[in-house]
């Protein structure tokens, strides 16, 4: 898979709908569409832009910045995949500072539940490690 195409799937979004859940259905039936490759993929695009942006530099940068979990950080950092690749590129550039109230933990589980809900088998099972850790701080080149 492509970096482009990683975007175009995010871009599948119902991101008028205020309901998290009805936000990435389109794009959680993309993926139940296509193979596991495709999935695993698409899985492991999004864990290399996440720790592209575990970066200490990007957390100081943020609004509201103060007294952020790893776990918030986490969750932020996934919110802005969720805005595009215009977006991403911003805040890694450091343009634009990162909104730190804004999170979107649900892209986190997209890949596992696209699999499980595709091969009718429990989350649990989902058997791809994705390339990347995204756990904040697992980036120590920026920490």
């Amino acid at each position: 898979m492509f970096k482009n195409s990683f975007w175009g799937i995010l871009k599948k979004g119902d991101w008028n709908n205020e309901n998290e859940d009805q936000v990435f259905e389109p794009i959680l039936q993309f993926l139940i569409d296509h193979n596991d490759k495709y999935i695993f993929d698409f899985h492991d695009l999004m864990s290399e832009f996440l720790y592209q942006l575990d970066r200490k530099e990007i957390l100081e940068h943020s609004i509201h910045q103060n007294q952020v979990s790893d776990e918030d950080f986490l969750n932020q950092r996934a919110y802005v995949l969720t805005n595009g690749n215009k977006y991403y590129h911003d805040i890694i550039s450091l343009i634009k500072p990162m909104d730190g109230e804004l999170k979107c933990s649900n892209l986190l589980t997209l890949p596992a539940k696209a699999w499980s809900l595709k091969n009718k088998k429990p989350i649990e099972k989902y058997p791809h490690t994705p390339k990347y850790n995204i756990k904040t701080k697992s980036n120590t080149k920026y920490w």
